[in-house]
């Protein structure tokens, strides 16, 4: 089984894996494909992880805001990014106030912008 970042596995074989086998197939694409995942590897294979399933449960506000990235020019590798975002910022609020705030993660996700990741 191989990830690729422009044709994501399908949900269902996605969901089945494990946090840890999500990640290594995201570190092995990136190797494969020369990409860049900055000095730590497993933080970034991670986010990427968290964000693909995101998409793969159908979160709606990560759906949306894929859909109007990829609409407005992104590649998807670049959305995937812009969706990590906001999925680290929330990370980091999670863990501070020790409860998820669904609605501002939602709100963050429809305030993504293309133009300010087509820079990247």
């Amino acid at each position: 089984m191989a990830y690729s970042v422009d044709s994501p596995l399908p949900a269902a074989e996605w969901l089945a894996l494990s946090e840890d086998e999500r990640a290594a197939l995201i570190e092995a694409a990136h190797r494969a494909t020369n990409s860049p995942m900055g000095a730590n590897t497993g933080a970034h294979a991670t986010i990427h992880a968290l964000v693909e399933t995101h998409l793969a449960e159908g979160t709606p506000a990560a759906v949306r805001a894929h859909d109007r990235l990829r609409a407005a020019g992104l590649n998807r590798h670049v959305t995937v990014h812009a969706l990590a975002s906001v999925v680290t910022r929330h990370m980091l609020a999670s863990l501070e106030n020790n409860a998820p705030d669904e609605e501002t993660a939602a709100r963050d996700f429809d305030a993504l912008d293309a133009a300010s990741f087509r820079k990247r």
